[in-house]
């Protein structure tokens, strides 16, 4: 399954993520990361790519957490 979608990804905790890059750079060289959501390197591409940067996910975590908060 191919996915933009950090609910699929993420809320559905899946076992195994791979990331593919295309370094157009460098005559279009593909480069594959893989690991658990838990692997450190995985999950700051998840935040990059699937929620916008660890500081997109911030703002909305923030956004959620305080409408909650003022219920």
């Amino acid at each position: 399954m191919v996915t933009h979608n950090p609910n699929i990804a993420v809320v559905c905790d899946a076992e195994q993520i791979i990331h593919a890059n295309i370094d157009k750079k460098h005559n279009n060289k593909i480069t594959y990361t893989y690991g658990a959501i838990e692997t450190p390197e995985i999950n700051g591409l998840i935040a990059e790519v699937l929620e916008g940067t660890i500081a997109s996910f911030d703002i909305r975590n923030n956004k959620y957490f305080v409408n909650r908060k003022n219920k």
